[in-house]
């Protein structure tokens, strides 16, 4: 037995003599025993509990028989289930991401100032009476266009179209030149407007613009530059307009109603007074309390809405694939998607339409145009495409009315020679206002539910709840493994130091000197 040896008893408590604790006698083995206990002691002052047991790097000692319930079992620590836990925790996260969650979060800005929505007004009467001409090809179009004519179509009370062969036909120029002068004209539709309180002309603030309804007039509309758009310093702030609706002088028309459509919307956007907007009847005071409302949602591969994308046409480099409308949107998409099928079946477009192709002569309208529209359905829609806007901005409005004039000022109105009977106010005029409820702007804004970051937050809280790992553990992980790999960097070169030495032993030895 060697004097400097080292005992270890095993379970017979019979000494035995550990060879490999023999003390250090080659430089070799004197650098190991310093990495090796260098090792031992990081190890041991280690944050991180990985088993129940400490880390050593002394030779093991015999394994007694576990008797202790829930201690180790086949050679694993009682902690084994907390790793096992870490990835399935880990799987599921990284599923998870790449399914791409979305959260909403919705929030309120206040501001000292908002620009102004673009307001457009329609005449829900399109077309004035008494400038139209007397000509029959004309009113079977306008008749078979309104809703007046379906309606009366489906109850059986259509007119019957008379034999297209033996009238005149109108080209689709001279079909619009008619159409567009029996508008109702700026100057006799806008009697009085104001702005911020000030008194101001009509024809000033407001420009004529082209719908698929016909000629509307627009306020802070697209042909207004940037940095010249009307602004709401605060509630006092309003548009204010008096206006004629005509209906005296009304004919048939795409709706049948009478009064006006209020269309609230960005000054670069194209409205659809069709589909959008608010009806204002005659012989009320109206008053528009505007709510603006901010939308950004995620792009691809985020599915902005349920179980579809959206179209990013903020982002930088984006090119508008329309060609009717400069600007992108789900509605400027699908009307021209539309339009473009009926086009391409009739060859041309109808008078209030925009594009390229001639307009539709009046037997086109009749013959090949009105019917093909009525056959369009909500499949054909589905088939354009369409993808929503990924940021958009939107206006609600709460509306709230009263009677336009009294009685007496009604009767006071007819003496003066203001109007000609009594009734004229309640069936003609609107007294419009439109102004911010307040400066705050609603904003509804998606964000990824999941990131990578979120992902390591998570996996870090496991581990420090499972193993009290924190990222000093993971500092003193990368300092063990470093003194391992030196440590093994260093008995490599001494095993290879030793070889040499051999070597150049054997060599002197076999060439000894004369």
């Amino acid at each position: 037995m060697h004097p400097m040896g080292r005992f270890i008893f095993n379970n017979s408590r019979s000494p035995r003599m550990d060879s490999s604790a023999m003390p250090p006698t080659t430089l070799e083995e004197k650098r190991t025993a310093v990495a090796v206990t260098l090792i031992t002691t990081k190890a041991r002052s280690c944050s991180l509990t990985i088993s129940s047991r400490p880390v050593s790097m002394a030779l093991p000692r015999p394994k007694a028989r576990n008797t202790i319930p829930g201690g180790e079992l086949c050679g694993f620590s009682s902690s084994w289930p907390c790793p096992v836990a870490l990835t399935l925790t880990l799987y599921r996260q990284i599923s998870s991401l790449y399914h791409y969650p979305i959260k909403t979060v919705t929030k309120i800005t206040i501001n000292n100032d908002l620009t102004f929505p673009a307001v457009t007004i329609c005449n829900l009467n399109q077309f004035v009476r008494e400038r139209l001409p007397d000509n029959p090809m004309v009113e079977t179009v306008l008749y078979t266009l309104s809703q007046y004519g379906g309606i009366s179509k489906h109850l059986g009370f259509f007119h019957k179209v008379p034999n297209l062969d033996n009238m005149t036909d109108v080209s689709g120029e001279e079909l619009r030149r008619i159409v567009l002068h029996a508008a109702p004209r700026l100057d006799d539709m806008l009697l009085q407007c104001s702005w911020g309180a000030q008194n101001v002309n009509c024809q000033d603030i407001f420009r004529t613009l082209h719908t698929g309804y016909g000629q509307c007039y627009v306020f802070n509309g697209p042909e207004i530059e940037p940095e010249n758009l009307a602004k709401s310093m605060s509630g006092f702030s309003q548009l204010r307009v008096l206006l004629s609706t005509g209906n005296n002088q009304s004919y048939f028309s795409k709706l049948i109603h009478a009064g006006v459509k209020v269309l609230l919307h960005q000054p670069d956007e194209m409205p659809f007074p069709l589909y959008q907007g608010w009806y204002v009847r005659p012989g009320v005071a109206a008053s528009m309390a505007v709510t603006r409302y901010d939308r950004k949602c995620l792009p691809y591969p985020y599915k902005a809405y349920s179980n579809s994308y959206c179209e990013d046409s903020k982002a930088k480099g984006y090119k508008n694939r329309l060609k009717r409308y400069p600007i992108y949107s789900a509605d400027n998409c699908l009307n021209e998607c539309m339009f473009e099928k009926l086009e391409q079946v009739c060859g041309c477009r109808h008078f209030f339409s925009g594009g390229d192709r001639p307009y539709c002569s009046a037997k086109e309208l009749l013959m090949c145009y009105i019917p093909s529209y009525s056959t369009l359905n909500m499949h054909d829609a589905e088939g354009c495409g369409c993808l929503r806007e990924c940021e958009d901005v939107s206006y609600s409005a709460d509306l709230s009315y009263a009677t336009f004039a009294t009685s007496f000022i009604q009767r006071q109105a007819v003496l003066d020679g203001i109007t000609l009977f009594d009734e004229y106010l309640d069936e003609n005029v609107i007294d419009l206002r439109v102004y911010f409820e307040s400066m705050n702007v609603m904003e509804v804004q998606q964000e990824p539910e999941l990131s990578k970051w979120s992902i390591i937050g998570t996996v870090g809280g496991q581990l420090g709840l499972f193993l009290g790992a924190s990222t000093l553990s993971f500092v003193e992980l990368i300092e063990i493994l470093l003194l391992l790999l030196v440590a093994s960097i260093r008995r490599a070169m001494c095993v290879a130091s030793a070889r040499h030495a051999n070597v150049s032993f054997r060599v002197a030895k076999s060439n000894p000197r004369t």
